[in-house]
């Protein structure tokens, strides 16, 4: 009768004539074999999924790996290089085409804001003196398709370009190209509306700055541009309003001005490495920010820094087909006749702990694990999504490193 020696506490070996060492090691071999398997396998899949992520992090070397696009580049440098700011109208950010048979039957396009704007842009870029004609190109819904050049009480010109909406209302018949992938036969004889806005022409928009004066100096207007040059080579324009321009501490300066002064001397002196990273990222990913995307300067009581995405909320977004508006956004805050703004280089490390915290996550929705999963256009459409604000401790601007030969 065959006995069962125990060889460890969980393992029983049945033998005639007891335990037997070449047993223990032949075990021992086996499990130490299984071990350093399991390790290698492991170790592959950190090296492979390491491997991923480092490459869709890697920091952009130059803005032509931020930014490919280098006609529209040249086109808003040159109107950075003239202090030219756009003022982009609530309206005209969610304005879109759109072709629509019924609730289940419709298509829409991209926002036109950028592709309207990077028309005329171009076109001066054709003829550069345009761009000394005037302070502020604005886009926004009028009553007509026109071109003005209007005056504020300071001198300042501001390029008005003002589009209307059209209706084309027709019945879908065998000819029709739906904007669905239903079946033709179920909507034949069906109301077919095709929603578009008029712009004024190129010849129009020529004509009316051939025949205007160069602008006049205006105080507002008289910043250092190094900032808006930067964001320009970027593909990005700087998100403003009328009213930022006109406000003014105890001794009469320009808020604005005196921001973008010290935003423009800050980003000469820093390496902007992850700030060009998600400026990057928010370009490849965002459908409002593809062409064309904004970087926000917001008055707050507190310095702040982070994402911002404007929306007008997910029945907009579903049912009417406005994306959201994706952009990087600091503020800045009036201290007696001070003003104070968030670090470039602050919002540069914060922007740093966030690649470090997400990962390859900063190609998706990182804080709505909903819409990970609802496919790429819901994730274009709403891009980082609700936003997010840096950690105030990250924001203090940090004084330069010295070397061991510099302390010495």
């Amino acid at each position: 009768m065959k006995k069962l020696v125990v060889i460890s506490p969980a393992i029983y070996v049945p033998t005639k004539n007891g335990p037997q060492k070449t047993q223990i090691f032949t075990y021992n071999k086996y499990m130490t074999q299984k071990r350093i398997l399991l390790f290698n396998l492991v170790f592959a899949s950190f090296i492979s999924i390491y491997g991923c992520v480092s490459q869709d992090l890697r920091l952009p070397a130059t803005a032509g790996e931020v930014y490919k696009n280098t006609d529209l580049q040249q086109s808003l440098m040159m109107a950075a290089q003239n202090n030219i700011l756009f003022v982009i109208s609530p309206e005209a950010l969610v304005d879109l085409e759109k072709t629509e048979v019924d609730l289940k039957c419709r298509s829409f396009e991209s926002p036109f804001w950028s592709e309207k704007l990077s028309v005329y842009l171009n076109y001066m870029r054709q003829h550069p003196e345009y761009f000394s004609r005037f302070h502020v190109l604005e886009i926004k819904k009028g009553d007509q398709a026109q071109v003005q050049m209007q005056k504020d009480l300071d001198g300042a010109s501001v390029l008005s370009i003002q589009y209307v909406m059209t209706e084309v209302r027709g019945k879908v018949t065998y000819k029709t190209q739906l904007p669905c992938e239903g079946r033709l036969a179920e909507s034949i004889g069906k109301d077919i509306v095709k929603t578009n806005f008029e712009f004024p022409t190129t010849e129009d928009f020529g004509k009316l700055l051939a025949d205007s004066a160069d602008k006049s100096k205006v105080d507002r207007f008289q910043f250092a541009n190094d900032f808006l040059m930067y964001l320009a080579e970027r593909g990005a324009i700087f998100k403003f309003g009328h009213e930022q321009s006109f406000e003014k501490n105890s001794k009469g300066q320009y808020i604005m001005a005196l921001a973008l002064n010290q935003m423009s001397k800050e980003v000469i002196s820093k390496n902007m490495g992850y700030l060009n990273l998600w400026l990057k990222k928010i370009n490849q990913n965002s459908r409002q920010a593809e062409l064309i995307q904004m970087f926000g300067l917001v008055n707050d009581n507190e310095i702040k820094a982070g994402v911002k995405v404007d929306s007008q909320g997910e029945f907009a977004r579903k049912t009417m087909g406005q994306p959201d508006l994706t952009y990087l956004y600091m503020t800045f805050k009036l201290e007696g006749d001070d003003v104070k703004v968030t670090s470039l280089d602050g919002f540069n490390r914060c922007l740093q702990a966030q690649v470090k915290e997400l990962g390859s996550d900063i190609l998706g929705s990182f804080r709505n694990p909903a819409a990970k999963s609802s496919g790429d256009d819901d994730l274009r459409d709403s891009y980082l999504s609700p936003g997010f604000n840096c950690d105030p401790s990250q924001l203090v601007s940090q004084p330069p490193q010295q070397t061991a030969n510099q302390a010495n």
